[in-house]
């Protein structure tokens, strides 16, 4: 941290809070708010004086709460830049502090929040986890009892810099305890709160355990544990020790504590699974490993930098395998426990790994995207409604596109990542797709359909996934019916509903949308869009009396050849099941109304040219009119 501070070319803006970040990879423009430390930074010399007169002390949340501050005060001894600050919540302005440091004129309570701009090639975000409550687990007794604490407590009273110097004593009496249990998995693999595993616990439960054991050498430790992860390097040597110290593991989640109200020690109520007995011990002091949490502000970073993220709310990076430190916006990486829990050496090498990315970005004069990007046609944008509508706004995962009333949107093509969700949302097909155009895929769509439509499943399919599923299924000799005719997209939200409805114009039997599982999308949000709207199109092809089997959407893996051939077959079966006069007597019905629900589309520019080589002799009854 010192070596950081001193560095000419880093500058550390510590008490401060990232407010908004726009721009894109090589030119983000981040706004941070310097909060007020009512302490001039570079008149404080860290000496501690104004904390040794400041008459007024809180709990220290560096000790978790087990020992006081002051209201002036650093976080802790090492702090990096060692300045003081105020809190102004509990500062009680008797100036003691001003006077005891009165020589150096460092004590300034008219400062403010100040407002900074920076413009930076690529952001590294590390911004760590929280810990769990176990408040919200009564059957622990965190809280009510004094003498059962979580980790992090632990590790501060038997640390030698902590609040007892490392003495470790009981909350309740200040005694040292000679016995103690540590429960694993409070609050994670637990189907009430965090089904994940947050990783190290079982690491920290076993070191705490050996060090007190060091330092008690007659103490009895029970961990109690569902299942003991210890997979790194020389960990399950780790283990092992502590099983030879004589630490004892019990294999079972303890179902109660109870406190015994006058000697204040604890009853641990739990099976053992190896035995299958119903165990109680009686310890005077237990400790909660609790699971690793995403921080509360995840959200907000989330937002203000277009992150995704993951079920358990961590931030979600590019590719777990290819890509692990990426995250799905250019230039913005990942390092640490904010992409999901991880132990020391794991952070140590990530952060690595992002800094070595970011480098790539801060060296290159330019930076090379892929061509396949929406663009906005202006004109059609603007006289298709006075006022912006927005859906296209709503649709970018990336927040690549502005709109501002009156104009047209604007799409900022270094954010475009080209999922296509804007093009398919947009109802005046004023977007294009570079490369996937809706005149494009309509003419893979034509031929595809030329001949005997009605025995064929048009499936259309994204490329990370389902057509890599699809790929997986040939590369793998599947068998399944050949009645499935591909079209590619980059995104299930680039799968517009006037794609389908054209299919059973054209006379397709079945229709197929299909796209990544949604904590595997490509486009952060993509899949989502695309469902939202594929559970809107079921509806309107049942009241155009197109039967709901013949429509099926399906979210198929790269890696689940195997669902791709299977689905293909029953859709063929479910074909084959329904007559074939039904199939076309449908789409004859049909095809009027789509006709006209396609109207707008068809007569867009990119369009207009299309349906005139595709359909020179339509009647007149079919003719489209051109805008």
């Amino acid at each position: 941290m010192v070596d950081a501070a001193r560095h000419p070319k880093v500058e550390i803006l510590a008490y401060s809070e990232v407010l908004r970040v726009d721009g894109y990879i090589g030119n983000f423009r981040v706004e941070v708010m310097q909060k007020p430390r009512y302490v001039i930074a570079e008149n404080c010399t860290g000496d501690g004086e104004c904390a040794d007169a400041c008459p007024i002390e809180v709990p220290n949340e560096f000790e978790m709460g087990l020992a006081p501050r002051k209201a002036i005060d650093v976080p802790h001894g090492q702090a990096v830049p060692l300045i003081y600050a105020i809190d102004m919540d509990h500062c009680i302005e008797c100036y003691q502090c001003v006077t005891a440091c009165g020589h150096r004129d460092a004590i300034d309570f008219t400062q403010e929040p100040e407002l900074l701009e920076l413009e930076v090639g690529s952001i590294i975000v590390a911004t760590g986890f929280d810990s769990f409550d176990p408040t919200v687990i009564p059957e622990y007794g965190y809280g009510p009892y004094p003498n059962v604490i979580t980790a992090m407590e632990l590790e501060r009273l038997d640390n030698s810099a902590g609040p007892t110097i490392g003495r470790l004593i009981r909350p309740s009496d200040g005694r040292e305890p000679k016995s103690m249990a540590i429960v694993q998995c409070v609050g994670s693999r637990d189907q009430r709160f965090n089904e994940y595993c947050s990783g190290f616990c079982c690491m920290y439960a076993i070191k705490n355990a050996i060090l007190l054991k060091q330092m008690i050498p007659d103490m009895e430790i029970t961990i109690f544990y569902m299942d003991i992860r210890t997979p790194s390097k020389g960990y399950e040597e780790f283990y092992n020790r502590a099983r030879e110290m004589g630490i004892r593991f019990i294999h079972g989640r303890p179902s109660q504590i109870t406190e015994d109200p006058v000697t204040r020690n604890l009853f641990v109520e739990a099976e053992d699974q190896e035995l299958g007995e119903v165990l109680e011990f009686e310890v005077e002091m237990v400790a909660l490993s609790t699971a690793a949490i995403p921080r509360a502000d995840t959200e907000q970073v989330a937002s203000s930098l277009t992150l995704s993220r993951s079920p358990s709310g961590f931030f979600m990076e590019y590719h777990p395998k290819l890509r692990p430190v990426d995250s799905p916006t250019d230039g913005v990486f990942l390092a640490g426990a904010a992409q999901g829990p991880k132990d020391i050496p794991a952070s140590v090498a990530q952060g690595s790994a992002a800094a070595a990315r970011a480098a790539r970005v801060l060296s290159s004069d330019t930076w090379e995207i892929e061509p396949i990007i929406a663009k906005v046609d202006e004109a059609v944008c603007v006289s298709a409604q006075g006022t912006r509508c927005g859906l296209c706004v709503g649709a970018c995962p990336y927040g690549a596109i502005s709109c501002v009333t009156g104009e047209a949107a604007q799409i900022t093509s270094a954010k475009c990542h080209g999922c296509g969700g804007c093009v398919a949302e947009c109802p005046h097909s004023a977007i294009t797709q570079d490369h996937f155009t809706d005149a494009q895929v309509v003419a893979q769509l034509s031929e595809l359909l030329r001949d005997k439509p009605e025995e064929k499943v048009l499936a259309f399919m994204c490329h990370w996934c389902s057509y890599g599923g699809a790929d997986m299924a040939g590369t793998s000799h599947f068998e399944y019916p050949a009645v499935s005719r591909g079209i590619r997209v980059m995104c299930s939200a680039r799968m517009d509903s006037d794609f389908v409805l054209e299919a059973y114009r054209r006379g397709a039997g079945m229709v197929l949308v299909s796209g990544c599982h949604p904590q595997d999308c490509h486009y952060i949000t993509g899949q989502q869009i695309a469902a939202k709207r594929f559970e809107r199109l079921h509806r309107q092809l049942e009241r155009l009396g197109i039967s709901p089997e013949r429509f099926r959407v399906e979210w198929i893996s790269a890696a689940e050849g195997e669902k791709y051939a299977r689905v293909i077959t029953e859709m063929n079966e479910t074909l084959d099941s329904i007559p074939r006069e039904q199939i076309l007597a449908e789409n004859r019905e049909a095809r009027a109304t789509i006709e006209r629900r396609l109207q707008r589309w068809k007569n867009s520019p990119q369009m207009i040219e299309l349906m005139a080589d595709l359909e020179p002799e339509t009647s007149a009854e079919q003719e489209v009119p051109a805008s």
